[in-house]
């Protein structure tokens, strides 16, 4: 009988992130499905290492841009245009036969020929922007203007996008803090493998002390699966070192051959 059971080792270093997060995934499963009777795996740690792994399967596949960040660009470019609209409208009014819609349009160009590159300005500016003439146009004594014109709507329709951004941009700041609390993917990874190796020296000793031939056989029978998984994982590591190999070989040889010059012919 062998003295203890001997689970394939697994370099989990050279992993990248979306390996080493499902080999850790995986690895769980297959202990968390065996009796902790059987395995003397503390069910406590075995729920640390599942809550490891969920975090790492976050971190691995969490997008660059916030959830908010495209619903944000919309909004933005809603009130950019309603912005716009209430701009040309005004612009078009100055030419109105009627002379009170042309007094009244000439009366808010003043204000809004200050913002009228509000399009070409970065958000953040822009944001300030938006605030300043939505304050502006929200005073008592361009109200009438405002209503002479149909612009009043619009207005309040400006003013209602914008707050609606804001919430945005104040929800995808507190999204930014929280993750932040988070702890970083190298400190999930150093966990995960030090809950693996202490998992792995409890299965060998749970191997040795076991109270039956039927125990060791299923404790066997767990470590030959483990092993299963570190020979997949690392054929999957050596596939996906040998395209980016192959990548890298290619994009070399295209830029040396951007570097050849056709000589000329005579």
């Amino acid at each position: 009988m062998k003295h203890t059971i001997r689970i394939q080792k697994i370099g989990l270093d050279k992993l990248d992130n979306a390996l080493h997060a499902r080999f850790h995934g995986e690895a769980c499963d297959l202990v968390r499905e065996v009796d902790a009777q059987t395995t003397d795996v503390p069910t406590e740690l075995a729920d640390e290492w599942h809550a490891l792994a969920e975090d790492e399967v976050d971190l691995a596949t969490e997008p660059r841009a916030t959830v908010y960040t495209g619903e944000m660009r919309d909004k933005d470019a809603e009130r950019t245009r309603a912005a716009t609209f209430i701009f040309g409208i005004v612009r078009t009014m100055r030419l109105s036969p009627d002379p009170a819609q042309a007094e009244s349009a000439r009366l808010l160009r003043i204000v809004t020929r200050e913002y009228v590159r509000l399009q070409n300005l970065s958000v953040e500016r822009r944001s300030a922007d938006l605030l300043s003439l939505i304050y502006d146009l929200r005073k008592s004594e361009l109200a009438p203007h405002l209503e002479r014109l149909g612009l009043t709507a619009a207005v309040e329709a400006l003013e209602r996008l914008d707050g609606e951004y804001l919430t945005l941009s104040r929800q995808r700041r507190d999204e930014r803090v929280e993750r932040k609390k988070q702890p970083t993917m190298i400190e999930v990874r150093r966990q995960s493998d030090e809950i693996y190796q202490r998992v792995v020296m409890v299965l060998q000793m749970a191997y040795l002390t076991a109270p039956s031939d039927a125990v060791r056989t299923e404790i066997q029978t767990l470590a030959d699966r483990l092993s299963a998984l570190t020979a997949r994982i690392n054929t999957a590591y050596k596939q996906s070192l040998s395209q980016r190999r192959a990548k890298a070989a290619q994009k070399a040889a295209e830029a040396e051959d951007a570097k050849e010059v056709s000589l000329p012919t005579n």
